[in-house]
């Protein structure tokens, strides 16, 4: 057949493009076609099949090491679950509920990696208790409140898309929507006399499109970010997350160094002050990395 494909049928080659496809939009898939070999399509890796094989590809998001799934909890996955649903208030007392068990485990048998999770429970329980609570006070807020909020909101769905996606390693689909539609009414809102403002939105929008596998989309919200812009100080952090989202790792790190030396020397030395900045899903990627951990070494309890 003429531009067939070099692979036996035209069926499977169009079962390993499926699984290729998947990987670079951020859905997980797995398709099995024999069991006589396997590789990963993780981490936009290239694979490669030996001719007369079939071939099991697992294909997925690129997460990185999440801290959250260094230890198990059932409670703790049934708290993503609920937050996965939207569900707020079931997942915050769920959160709740891990953090006692874990708690309780680690008085007996302490480890960094219990207390990270610890940690990152117990973030997890407060935006999931905020979130809970978003949309009665939307109901009553009045406008100029509301515009004020809005860029709040959106950090924090966008957190909790992050943080879903991680435990999971798929992407939420009505979180992610929501979390889009979040930092959208930010942007819509923003005032035109704080441009900072309009150019967090758009990196944060970028980061969020990259990890819901939509990366034409958070590249054109890139693009609209000026490289003076970029240059502002206040754009450090959020250019981060972004270049982090699209997986330009060395970029991403660079820029949080930055972020993170510019902080005041107190706070440097505070072993709370950056523990949020560490808990972040979006650096998952970059977790294990020497210049990444260098960075809060001042951190003792990591």
């Amino acid at each position: 057949m003429r531009g067939r494909p070099p692979f036996e049928s035209s069926s499977r080659w169009w079962s390993i493009a499926g699984a290729l496809i998947a990987s670079t939009v951020g859905v997980v898939s797995s398709l099995v076609v024999f069991p006589l070999g396997k590789a990963r399509a993780d981490d936009g890796a290239h694979v490669t099949i030996e001719e007369g094989r079939t071939t099991e590809i697992v294909a997925g998001p690129p997460i990185g090491a999440a801290l959250e799934r260094a230890v198990r909890s059932d409670a703790y996955a049934l708290a993503v679950a609920s937050d996965h649903d939207e569900h707020w208030s079931e997942a915050a007392g769920l959160y709740q509920q891990a953090i006692a068990e874990w708690t309780s485990q680690y008085r007996h048998d302490p480890s960094p990696e219990l207390e990270r999770a610890i940690f990152k429970a117990d973030r997890e329980r407060q935006r999931s208790q905020l979130l809970a609570g978003v949309q009665a006070q939307r109901d009553k807020l009045p406008p100029a409140t509301v515009r004020a909020l809005a860029l709040e909101r959106g950090r924090i769905y966008r957190a909790k898309l992050m943080s879903v996606r991680a435990y999971t390693g798929a992407v939420p689909v009505a979180l992610f929507a929501r979390a889009r539609r979040e930092l959208e009414e930010a942007l819509r809102l923003a005032d035109s006399t704080k441009p900072s403002a309009e150019t967090e939105v758009r990196l944060l929008l970028c980061a969020t499109r990259a990890a819901g596998g939509d990366r034409m989309a958070a590249r054109l919200e890139l693009a609209h970010v000026s490289s003076g812009e970029r240059d502002d100080p206040s754009s450090t952090l959020p250019l981060a997350t972004c270049q982090a989202a699209l997986g330009n790792l060395p970029e991403a790190l660079t820029l949080l160094e930055s972020y993170v030396r510019r902080q005041p020397v107190e706070q440097r030395l505070d072993p709370y002050a950056l523990r949020d900045l560490y808990l972040a899903n979006d650096w998952d990627r970059l977790r294990g990395d020497r210049r990444f951990e260098s960075l809060f070494s001042r951190l003792r309890r990591y």
